[in-house]
């Protein structure tokens, strides 16, 4: 019923639900413009109208919203030197988590491994017995001595008249729900409400809490006010323990008992911030503990700290550099620094529009800062070269930075907008690729902007002063580069058809070897922690579970790149606590060494090879950006029908398909969590014959088997002990039990299981999960190094072209291929909508509808180059490729712009066609080159991928720069050879 009508809400999108033992999960998603508050409310009134339906014994539902905010920002680990774990845990709980807590913005520190100790009291039957005999011993002499002493004595009327029922003394139970109620009863300390009396008022408080163990114990549960007799107390009857939870739990850094401490942090603060924060905490602690030592087993604050620390020495180095190409093409300082200072005003302003803007600094708005570094001075270099030439003929230097400016402002402002039209699609649309890329889209924006101020006011300004008393050089290198490439373009004009047939034939060819290369969604980032999640056999006792945790361990301390190595039982955290896995399950949090041999994905592999033959299911995913870990797996097909049996098999068949392509890993078929189950089959026939139902069998076996919860709590101090109350001969312990259970009857006679049931054991899903009401269960797998995802699922549609499933079944992907599928297809819809942003844009600036196609037919020439420099990079066509595809498409026009500008300039003034063409290209060679060069440049150390994190972003640097520089020597020949095939004299 909960699915079906969250299927009713607005906007969703998808119902996914998880049903286990005592346990349901429904995961729900909605389109990306919801209002999730107008969702939550919607959702609880949908659940108010069908809580009334649901069983008694259900718990009412929780709702919690999932962002990445649930994710722990950092893992510690807590021990203290000399201390056993036990005092260790007392000490983490009453000084370090409570220190902790107090930083501004975390959410929650949650600990695991803490020893907990608790009171366990169990029902003694001899001493039970023993009692009961005193009882017996005690009537017999009671009935004989009134005879003795007062014949005709009646006992029983003399017992009823103070008040005590001799029947119910000889029938008298003693069970453990007697004893939970009994304690449960005592212990209380309430306020019962306010007595008035006179002008004072007095809160009235009933009770009074057990204050130690003594106490407990000599709590009376059975008095006998007949004979004056001392009541019989909880000792005489049950045995009373303070034990602890060491056993239940299983946490070891380095080999050595330990305390894991996880971190969440709230919703508005910054995830370095508060892992920073959280670090110093730690520091001082460390500092005012001796012997304390907190070790870091996870923290995202460091990685992300370490890659924006790489973007800034990107952008650093790519302004150096390209302030050197400025120097090399000018060869004057005072020019340099005039196109240079348009760097540092440009990052400034985008750092005050990016504050107003709500944007943080992280490494997709540093990256788009990176990448349009060198894109800075393109306007800037347009400006000085324009003034150079004006000032070379003689002109003033306040005339030429006038004239200069005037005559390349159009061009200039026609080129910046082509580029911000590009990113403006990406703002305006929805989903991943919003939230991913939105911030770059406007940094690079914002960045531009205020370049073009720059050029248009700053740049004539200071040149107008600077350049007052120097004259433009005489380049002998530069004119024989002009008077080559003029000619060059003149022997293009005259081949226009071999040089678009060129560009066509190379065009085709780099797409047809980029689909060779494959897809992929994001790029693995090398990064300095790796998490392991190992599930065992469900059945497998705890000690051999140990034992399997113990040699993993023994296998990663030979890895000489490892660091640390922490592990808890119980799974990993998400959340409020919430741990994720099953009850077998163990987490390994993995810090690597800062000076290793081995990149984290290389020692992911080298760890799987090491453990595959482990009686275990391990899942090793490096927590750099590594998007498997959010998609449930880089290949994902979901098998969807209705009858369970049918989906196992086809399963294992598609899983076994999977398998046996090249470059998959862990594979999984869905079916590693069945366990072993008890069924018992309830005869009805002879079940109603005793009186028993199927229902009371439920209920009977359902409260032998419950786990013993907490009856109340004893405190002592500042500790609190848990107080469980069992009884040993109610605990089933196997099978044989199970037919012993006496199940009560209206008939009178209770019912043995054994006699009305036959129980079989059989093997069961732990979990059942549902799409949308329709079962589903998920093959999974990893992808080794060197391949990637797209030629995999290719590969594996070609095998499933052949398998027949049947009617009523079907195949879904998810996982990464999802994400590619849905992202691209939003990246082609920007593609699209940029490019007719272009076109408008220059026929705004031409003020023509024909010369726009000039300008746009360079953009496949970017492409061209974008796809070569992926295939000799060796890198797959990713979401992040195409984004710097998008880039390109809005930067690559700027050349051609400027080019027919001044093409169009110089006919206006009467020169002819052929004549204007070549005397542009001439002009315009250095100024496009320079433009070009220093984008590239900007772009160089991004290209190589310096520094930690940059491989997230390192196939759209690739992308940009190779495919301007291809775009740039090809604009050179093919705008021209266009504009002379577009235009007649």
């Amino acid at each position: 019923p909960i699915e079906q009508s969250m299927l009713t809400l607005s906007n969703i999108q998808n119902v996914l639900s998880v049903s286990a033992d005592n346990l349901s999960l429904v995961i729900l998603e909605f389109n990306e413009t919801t209002n999730m508050d107008t969702a939550l409310i919607e959702i609880r009134e949908n659940l108010d109208m069908i809580t009334s339906f649901m069983p008694r014994e259900i718990n009412s539902p929780m709702i919690m919203r999932i962002n990445p905010n649930l994710l722990p920002v950092a893992v510690l680990s807590a021990a203290v030197e000399g201390q056993s774990l036990a005092d260790t845990s007392r000490f983490v709980e009453d000084v370090i988590i409570p220190e902790f807590e107090r930083i501004a913005g975390v959410a929650s520190v949650t600990a695991t491994g803490l020893v907990e100790r608790e009171i366990h009291i169990s029902l003694n039957h001899d001493k039970v017995d023993a009692q009961k005999q005193k009882f017996e011993d005690l009537i017999a002499s009671m009935m004989f001595l009134p005879n003795l002493f007062m014949p005709g004595a009646d006992l029983a009327a003399m017992m009823q008249q103070s008040g005590f029922d001799l029947d119910q003394l000889q029938n008298f139970e003693i069970t453990s729900d007697l004893i939970s109620g009994i304690i449960q009863g005592q212990n209380i300390n309430m306020p019962a409400g306010y007595l008035a009396d006179g002008e004072n008022s007095y809160l009235v408080r009933v009770g009074d809490q057990f204050r130690s163990i003594e106490e407990l114990k000599q709590l009376p549960l059975i008095s006998v006010p007949f004979l004056n007799l001392p009541p019989i107390t909880l000792a005489d009857i049950t045995d009373i323990e303070l034990i602890n939870n060491s056993g239940g739990s299983y946490t070891r850094v380095n080999g050595e008992e330990a305390i894991m401490l996880v971190f969440q942090k709230q919703t508005d603060y910054s995830t370095a911030d508060i892992a920073k924060k959280i670090r110093l905490r730690a520091e001082q602690l460390q500092d005012q503990h001796q012997g304390l030592q907190l070790t870091t087993l996870m923290d995202q604050g460091v990685y992300i700290d370490m890659v924006l620390d790489s973007v800034m020495d990107n952008i650093i180095y790519g302004a150096l550099l390209a302030i050197l190409v400025l120097l090399v093409f000018l060869l004057s300082i005072k020019s340099t620094l005039i196109i240079a200072v348009s760097i540092p005003i440009s990052i400034v302003t985008s750092f005050v529009l990016m504050y107003f803007s709500d944007i943080n600094l992280n490494i997709i708005s540093m990256g788009g800062l990176a990448l349009g570094i060198g894109m800075l001075v393109d306007n800037s270099i347009v400006v000085i070269e324009s003034i150079y030439r004006f000032r070379s003929e003689g002109m003033p230097a306040r005339e030429a930075a006038v004239e200069g400016t005037r005559q390349v402002a159009g061009a200039i402002t026609g080129s910046t907008l082509t580029t911000i039209a590009v990113f403006l699609p990406i703002v305006f649309t929805y989903g991943l690729t919003r939230e991913i890329f939105s911030e770059m889209a406007l940094t690079i924006s914002y960045s531009l902007g205020a370049s073009l101020l720059v050029a248009l006011t700053l740049v004539p300004m200071t040149a107008s002063r600077l350049l007052e008393q120097e004259m433009p050089k005489e380049h002998r290198i530069t004119n024989k580069i002009n008077n080559w490439y003029s000619k060059l373009v003149q022997g293009a004009l005259n081949k226009k058809a071999l040089i678009l047939l060129s560009a066509l034939i190379l065009f085709i060819v780099s797409a047809f070897g980029i689909w060779q290369i494959g897809t992929e969604f994001l790029p693995t980032a090398d990064g300095h922690q790796i998490s392991m999640q190992v599930e065992l056999p469900p059945d497998l006792a705890t000690s051999d579970a140990v034992a399997v945790i113990d040699k993993i361990t023994a296998i990663l301390e030979e890895i000489e790149d490892i660091e640390t190595i922490g592990v808890t039982s119980g799974g990993s955290m998400l959340g409020m606590g919430m741990p994720i896995g099953s009850s077998n399950s163990y987490s390994f949090y993995l810090l690597l060494n800062e000076e290793r041999t081995l990149t984290s994905r290389q020692i992911a592999q080298q760890i799987r090879d090491q453990t595959e033959n482990l009686n275990a299911v391990i899942t090793v995913a490096d927590t750099g950006f590594d998007f498997s870990m959010l998609t449930g797996g880089a290949i994902v097909l979901d098998i969807l029908g209705q009858d369970m049996d049918t989906l196992q098999r086809i399963a294992q068949d598609v899983a076994a398909i999977v398998a046996d392509v090249p470059g998959t890993i862990e594979v999984s078929d869905g079916l590693e969590d069945t366990a072993p189950e008890l069924r018992i089959m309830v005869d009805k026939q002879k079940g109603i014959a005793k009186g028993v139902t199927v229902g009371q069998v439920l209920m009977a076996v359902n409260q032998k088997l419950s786990s013993a919860s907490a009856v109340t709590t004893l405190s002592i101090g500042t500790e609190d002990y848990s107080i469980f109350v069992h009884d040993p001969k109610n605990q089933i312990g196997s099978s044989a039990d199970l037919n012993e259970l006496l199940i009560d009857s209206p008939l009178g006679e209770p019912a043995r299981l054994g006699d009305i049931a036959a129980i079989e054991l059989g093997q069961g899903l732990s979990s059942i999960n549902r799409r949308n009401q329709q079962r589903y269960i998920s093959v999974t797998a990893e992808i080794a190094e060197g391949y990637n995802t797209g030629n995999i699922t290719r590969e594996i549609d070609r095998r499933l072209a052949d398998y027949q499933l049947p009617d009523g079944y079907r195949i879904e992907y998810g996982g990464e291929q999802l994400l590619i599928l849905e992202s691209f297809n939003d990246l082609s819809l920007v593609l699209v909508v940029g490019i007719i942003l272009i076109y408008l844009v220059l026929v705004a600036q031409f003020q023509s509808l024909l010369s726009p196609f000039i300008v746009l037919f360079t953009i496949p020439l970017a492409f061209t180059g974008g796809f070569l420099g992926l295939i000799v990079n060796g890198s797959p066509l990713s979401f992040v490729a195409v984004i710097g595809l998008v880039i390109l498409t809005g930067v690559v026009v700027n050349n051609g712009i400027v080019l027919i500008d001044y093409i169009n300039q110089l006919r206006e003034k009467g020169m002819a066609k052929r004549d204007a063409i070549i005397h542009a290209c001439r002009v315009r060679l250095r100024p496009i080159l320079m433009t070009a060069l220093t984008t590239i440049f900007g772009l160089a150390t991004m290209t190589v991928g310096v520094g930690m994190g940059t491989e997230l972003i390192q196939p759209m640097a690739v992308t940009a720069s190779s495919g301007l520089l291809y775009a740039t020597i090809l604009t050179l020949f093919v705008v021209p050879v266009l504009y002379d095939a577009f235009h007649r004299e």
